[in-house]
């Protein structure tokens, strides 16, 4: 067995697809079948059922595949020794970061980075948190950068990034809006707009207000969306109420900065790191690019609130 075939059956498990799988290698689908029959016959067992649709992974090509994984690592890992060892910040990285905090995390750090690493390059690709974990496995992203903490194998490390405290935005008709500061327990559901169930977020909001079934509200329409910004404007132009991350207030206009409320302690808040594979360690352009999100935010946001944290187990 060579190295090629070990990177093309892992691909193949990426993708689940001869064809994708295939086109990402940038080889023919006959070409690439032959290497992964060549790999089999080698090893002595079926890694993968091509019966199915997709294709499924056998349990011989499961064990297979763990190894196969740690190899491309250590490749990689000696690929980029000569950028761990060079003083400048230079090179590329890809990094995985959750929906509900890209949008207002990229944004503020993008312009420090350009200034600070002009040779840095940075892809940053929104993904859920299971794709994070997925994607680190596959050597696809360097890092990613999630709500913790999350129930995980022990192949994952992670280190804290900052705080975000949760508030509550709300319509200017709505009886909250007169109020200050806001105790969570008050929160009536039945009015709340809300982000997909599965969206971490969201989860961590149900720890301090449940979904109540649609047919016990008393309104007649409910939105659920992917976007934060989106729920902020049915609130704007709907009424309502919805929550938001901290860094999402930021970014709220002047006109509407009334309509953000604080609640009264304990405030809910998640914790947001850096995840990377535990046996690669976090690697020096990633952790360039994390002293600068740390430098960006706010400073209240690099220390953990006083009060006890939700329960945000996933």
């Amino acid at each position: 067995m060579n190295v090629s075939q070990i990177k093309y059956f892992v691909e193949l498990c990426r993708m689940q697809s001869f064809s994708k799988a295939a086109k990402n290698m940038e080889v023919s689908q006959p070409a690439l079948s032959l290497q992964i029959q060549k790999l089999e016959e080698e090893f002595g067992y079926l890694l993968v059922d091509r019966n199915t649709k997709p294709i499924s992974i056998t349990a011989e090509g499961a064990l297979f595949l763990e190894k196969a994984q740690q190899i491309i690592q250590l490749m990689n890992d000696l690929d980029q020794l000569s950028v761990e060892l060079e003083d400048e910040v230079a090179g590329q990285i890809r990094i995985g970061i959750i929906p509900t905090l890209s949008p207002y995390l990229v944004p503020l750090v993008m312009e420090l980075a350009s200034s600070r690493y002009p040779d840095l390059k940075v892809e940053v690709v929104e993904m859920v948190t299971e794709s994070i974990l997925s994607e680190l496995n596959y050597n696809t992203i360097d890092a990613g950068i999630i709500s913790t903490p999350i129930r995980s194998s022990g192949q994952y490390a992670f280190a804290p990034l900052f705080y975000e405290r949760f508030y509550l935005y709300v319509a200017e008709n709505h009886p909250l809006y007169q109020h200050s500061l806001i105790q969570a327990g008050e929160v009536p559901s039945e009015e709340l707009w809300y982000l997909t169930e599965g969206n971490c977020f969201q989860n961590q909001v149900n720890a301090v207000c449940s979904i109540p079934p649609f047919d016990t509200v008393k309104g007649n329409f409910r939105y659920i969306s992917n976007s934060i910004e989106s729920l902020k404007r049915i609130v704007e132009t709907q009424g309502g109420i919805t929550f938001i991350p901290e860094l999402a207030t930021l970014s709220v206009s002047t006109e509407y900065e009334d309509l953000i409320k604080r609640f009264k302690s304990p405030e809910p808040y998640r914790e947001l790191s850096v995840v990377y594979l535990k046996n690669t360690g976090m690697k020096k352009l990633v952790r360039a690019f994390v002293e600068l999100i740390q430098e960006t935010v706010p400073r209240r946001m690099l220390e953990k609130p006083s009060n006890t944290p939700l329960d945000t187990k996933m």
